[in-house]
C-alpha cells in the first residue's frame, strides 16, 4: 500500500501517530475470512501502562497482536500491530496503545459499540451478533457499567430518605436487599440476603456519620427491628403496598377456607379460577368483571364482607389526608369493624395495623414516594426475565445499577 493511501486509511480509522502498511483478507481457523489492517507507529513516544509516563525510545518490539475493531463492510476487522516494550517503573512493560481498550483484545470504539448494544439487547444476542463468547460480552458490559458508575461510595454521602426492600435474585428464595435514594429515585446499594442480614452491611458502609443523616426509611415490617436499633432517630414509614398485600393474603386465605379442596358448586369453581377478581383494585376492573364480581359476592356473605373491608382500607390509604388526626380516627374505625367480624384472617391484619399505626400514618405525614421501591423491584424482575436469569450475582448487581441507578448512561447512544 502506498503512503498516501495508507495515510487516508489511518485518518479514516482515527489512528493518529500510526500508519497503515497493509490491508489484507486472511483466513481465520474459526471465523472464516477476516480483514486484517497492519499498522506501524510513526515517530513518537511510547506510553508506560502503569504510570502513564511517555518514553522516547523502546527496548524492542513484541510479537504482533490483533485487536478486534468495528467491521469495515461485512467482514470482521482486526488491527495488527507490534507493541514496543519500554523500560519504566523499575522493570519493563509493554507500551499502552492509545486506541486499545485496556484489559481487552479490542479497540475502544468496538468496546463502546458492544457496551451500547448491551444497554438495549440481551448479552446472548449481542454475543451472537458480534460472533463472540457470551462471557466476553458480559465482561465488556460489566466493565462499561463500572466505568459509568464511577465511585459508588459518593452516592452514600448525602442520603436523607431511603427505601429498603428485597427482590428475588433467582426467582426463588435467594434475595438481594435493594436500598434506594427516595429523593433521586436511584438505587444506591445492593446487598446479599434480606432482613437484618441484608441491611446490616449497608448500615456499616454508611458509618456513624452517614447513619445520623438518615431522616426516614420506607420499608416493610421485616426491617423494622434493625431500623429501630441502628437508626433510632429516623422515622420508619410502612409502605402502603405491603399493608394492602396483607389484606389480599388474608382475603385469599378466607377464599381457600370457604372453598377448600375441589369446589362442588359453580360459585367455588368460578372463584378458584378467577380469584384475581377479589385481589385486583376495583377501579381497574372492566365493567363486565365488576358485574360478575357483584354476582359472586351476593352468594357468599363472609367473603363479600372481607372484600368490602379490603376496599375500604385501600380507600383510606389512598386518600390525600390533610389532617392526620382524621386519618387516625378512620384507621381506628376500620380496625374496630374488623374486630366485630368473625374472620380471624382479617383480625390478625387489624392487629398488625394497630401495632404499627404510627408507621402507617407517617406515610401521609412525610412527602416521600412510597411506591418507588416496588416500581424498582418490577424493573429488576423484568431485567431478570429478559436475561433468563443471571449466573453471576455481581454482574446482576451491575445490571441493576445500570437500569435503576444511572440517570444518564454514557453508553446508551450508538453512533450509526
Amino acid at each position: 500500500m502506498n503512503q498516501e493511501r495508507g495515510d487516508c486509511v489511518a485518518t479514516y480509522l482515527g489512528l493518529q501517530g500510526f500508519k497503515v502498511v497493509a490491508v489484507e483478507r486472511v483466513p481465520h481457523p474459526r471465523r472464516g475470512w477476516v480483514k486484517v489492517i497492519r499498522i506501524e507507529r510513526r515517530e513518537g513516544r511510547h506510553e508506560c501502562p502503569e504510570c502513564g509516563r511517555r518514553v522516547a525510545a523502546g527496548l524492542f518490539a513484541e510479537q504482533p497482536i490483533r485487536l478486534r475493531d468495528c467491521s469495515i463492510g461485512d467482514v470482521e476487522t482486526y488491527l495488527e500491530v507490534r507493541p514496543m516494550r519500554v523500560a519504566c517503573c523499575s522493570g519493563t512493560r509493554v507500551e499502552r496503545l492509545p486506541f486499545a481498550q485496556r484489559g481487552f483484545r479490542m479497540t475502544r470504539r468496538f468496546f463502546e459499540r458492544l457496551a451500547a448494544l448491551c444497554t438495549r439487547l440481551p448479552v446472548a444476542t449481542v454475543a451472537q451478533m458480534a460472533n463472540l463468547a457470551w462471557a466476553t460480552v458480559a465482561r465488556v458490559d460489566g466493565r462499561a457499567i463500572e466505568l459509568a458508575l464511577g465511585d459508588r461510595t459518593a452516592a452514600l454521602a448525602d442520603l436523607r430518605w431511603i427505601g429498603v426492600d428485597e427482590v428475588s435474585r433467582t426467582g426463588g428464595r435467594v434475595y438481594f436487599t435493594i436500598v434506594t435514594n427516595l429523593e433521586t429515585g436511584r438505587v444506591v446499594w445492593i446487598g446479599d440476603g434480606k432482613g437484618r442480614k441484608g441491611l446490616l452491611r449497608f448500615l456499616r458502609a454508611l458509618g456513624p456519620k452517614g447513619r445520623r443523616k438518615i431522616r426516614g426509611v420506607v420499608s416493610d415490617l421485616g426491617y423494622q427491628p434493625i431500623i429501630a436499633s441502628r437508626l433510632r432517630h429516623a422515622v420508619h414509614v410502612l409502605d402502603r403496598f405491603h399493608i394492602v398485600q396483607w389484606v389480599n393474603e388474608a382475603l385469599n386465605q378466607i377464599r381457600r377456607r370457604l372453598f377448600s379442596g375441589a369446589p362442588g358448586d359453580e360459585l367455588g369453581r368460578t372463584l378458584k379460577v378467577k380469584k384475581w377478581l377479589l385481589l385486583s383494585a376495583r377501579e381497574n376492573l372492566e365493567h363486565k368483571d365488576k358485574l360478575l364480581l357483584n354476582e359472586l359476592m351476593e352468594l357468599n356473605q363472609p367473603l363479600y364482607q372481607a372484600y368490602l373491608l379490603k376496599e375500604q382500607l385501600r380507600a383510606v390509604l389512598r386518600h390525600p389526608w390533610k389532617y392526620l388526626g382524621v386519618l387516625r380516627d378512620r384507621l381506628h374505625e376500620w380496625i374496630l369493624e374488623v374486630f366485630d367480624t368473625a374472620l380471624p384472617e382479617l383480625v390478625r391484619v387489624a392487629h398488625r395495623v394497630a401495632d404499627h399505626l404510627d408507621a402507617v400514618i407517617a406515610g401521609h405525614e412525610h412527602d416521600v414516594p412510597l411506591g418507588l421501591c416496588e416500581s424498582i423491584n418490577s424493573k429488576i424482575r423484568v431485567l431478570r426475565f429478559q436475561a433468563r436469569g443471571y449466573r453471576d450475582p455481581e454482574y446482576f448487581k451491575l445490571k441493576i445499577f445500570q437500569r435503576c441507578g444511572l440517570p444518564h448512561n454514557p453508553w446508551a447512544r450508538i453512533v450509526l
